[in-house]
């Protein structure tokens, strides 16, 4: 009796099994069932940031901008390049008290008229460009930003534009005009909503892998768009967390004018975005990302004296950034 019961199973409805298929059955359900436990496992997906430890973002987008204008296609080609350290000066409650400061900026552009580069790092008196973008470099600004990766709030970022024009002979009009276009790139809005594309990516509960989670933010550079993005969890290893999104870019329709050249400038466009992102285990800053983002729509222009009716240019824009730690 001890013999029939290891080397058969009596099961229901009479069938017998011997015990070569009995060892398969049991090693198939303990690979089922550690299967199971892998997919089930959670995690927490946040940023786990030292107090008094800095972080550092490099960043490098190149986009296409294509118009056009009377029927003529005009394209222009810009990189635009920067390093951001982040100091973490105080953990409190649930968020970071941060210190962030531009390294440096670079860009270069093409367009029909011909090439053009400038760079914090190669301020001259005959290069007014560069010498701007330097005086926007080494200067602290603060933030402050939950565990999720919402910014919640920017201080002192205006102390950037202090001294801009200083030994420039320029009138405040034109003072005023290269400040306003230089906040549409590197103000607080641009800032908020440029940083939170790859901070802001993190769901509120623990997740599994193949778990997905939703996300906005807003976009504020030249342009006013709302940006929804699903998440997926895809993948962990002994390093990072691989995290993918997939993003709807909708513009905002009550986004007022803006002053551009002493003009009166709207840029409406939608579109969509795809990231792929990868973060540390141990502090959920970002190893590497990857954004890329078409959009298209159209450049209103307000009517003026010299053009009572106004204009609306057909846009778009292609732009792939890359972003490093």
């Amino acid at each position: 009796m001890g013999t029939s019961l290891f080397n058969s199973w009596e099961v229901p409805f009479g069938k017998k099994i011997n015990f070569k298929q009995m060892k398969r059955i049991v090693l198939a359900i303990l690979i089922l069932s550690t299967s199971l436990c892998v997919q089930a496992k959670k995690y927490k997906l946040a940023l786990n940031l030292e107090q008094g430890k800095e972080y550092h973002q490099s960043s490098v987008a190149d986009m296409t901008i294509s118009q056009n204008f009377n029927g003529m296609d005009m394209d222009v080609e810009m990189t635009v390049k920067g390093n951001l350290s982040f100091k973490v000066i105080e953990l409190k409650d649930d968020h970071y008290n941060m210190d962030v400061f531009y390294e440096n900026i670079a860009m270069e552009m093409e367009t029909p008229q011909g090439k053009t580069a400038f760079s914090s790092e190669n301020a001259k008196p005959e290069d007014m460009m560069s010498t701007m973008l330097s005086k926007l470099t080494d200067k602290p600004f603060q933030v402050k930003m939950t565990k999720s990766g919402k910014v919640i709030e920017i201080n002192n970022m205006d102390n950037l534009f202090i001294g801009m024009f200083d030994g420039m002979e320029l009138n405040v009009q034109q003072k005023n005009q290269l400040i306003a276009q230089l906040k549409q790139s590197y103000g607080e809005k641009a800032f908020r909503g440029s940083f939170e594309q790859v901070t802001a990516i993190y769901p509120e509960e623990e997740v599994a892998i193949g778990d997905k989670w939703n996300t906005e933010t807003n976009l504020e550079a030249g342009m006013s768009v709302k940006l929804k993005t699903d998440f997926t969890f895809k993948a962990e290893n002994d390093t990072h967390y691989l995290i993918q999104g997939v993003g709807t870019l909708i513009n905002n329709e009550n986004s007022p004018y803006v002053k551009n050249n002493g003009m009166d400038i709207k840029i409406d466009l939608n579109g969509s975005l795809i990231s792929e992102i990868k973060v540390d285990k141990e502090s959920g800053w970002i190893i590497e990302a990857t954004i890329t983002q078409d959009l298209s729509g159209n450049t209103h222009m307000k009517g003026n004296p010299q053009m009572p009716e106004g204009m609306s240019i057909p846009m778009s824009i292609k732009s792939k950034s890359v972003i490093t730690n």
